[in-house]
């Protein structure tokens, strides 16, 4: 097949085993180890109510993340919480501005067990490690929380959005624990090698 026809302004896979249909969007894929994830996890899809549509959400963010853009409106640490938008600012800005510095979140404490990908160190100066992923899980959790007050019952309606907002705000510790299942059993994020697999690379490197 001509190498044009598999062109595509975002990344395409096909499955292993034998499937006639065309490439699809990496979007297909990561749902698939998302919903798997899910079912590994101790807290599969419905697991605490309807939460389909969280899935669909999760699904959008790690796909939007595979581009590897920056959202700008993104502050590393407690600057979140500390440095909020400007009170002029329309309420949609606000409540994008935070829902953005809680996906960040999301993403960054479940597939590589840290807040943000912005600050140097993991564990800031003065706290310990439990004190610093309590302070981002509740940094991500407030930011859902803040983004959904700030829509919730205004035009244009977007009750979807908000209720999805409002259940991983009820549920974010869990939906990171999902994370990072998908990131360690499912996409192979923070593997350990094993010595000998280590001595071999020294070898060939040797």
């Amino acid at each position: 097949m001509p190498v044009s026809q598999f062109q595509a302004s975002s990344p395409l896979f096909r499955g292993i085993f034998p499937d006639w249909s065309a490439p699809r969007p990496w979007s297909f894929y990561l749902a698939e180890q998302l919903l798997e994830a899910r079912r590994e996890s101790m807290f599969p899809t419905n697991g605490a109510g309807p939460d389909e549509d969280v899935n669909v959400y999760l699904t959008g963010l790690l796909a939007g993340f595979l581009t590897g853009d920056h959202d700008r409106r993104v502050s590393w640490g407690g600057g979140a919480l500390w440095h909020p938008p400007a009170k002029d600012l329309p309420r949609q800005d606000r409540a994008d501005w935070y829902r953005a510095n809680a996906d960040h979140r999301l993403l960054y404490l479940g597939l590589f067990n840290r807040g943000d990908g912005m600050r140097r160190r993991p564990v800031p100066f003065g706290l310990s490690v439990e004190e610093t992923r309590a302070r981002d899980l509740g940094i991500g959790r407030t930011c859902y929380a803040l983004a959904a007050d700030l829509l919730e019952g205004r035009r244009p309606r977007r009750e979807g959005l908000v209720e999805v907002w409002r259940k991983l705000e009820a549920n974010y510790e869990e939906y990171v624990h999902v994370l990072g299942v998908l990131a360690t059993r499912r996409l192979g994020l923070g593997a350990v090698l094993s010595d000998d697999d280590l001595a071999g690379l020294l070898d060939m490197a040797g």
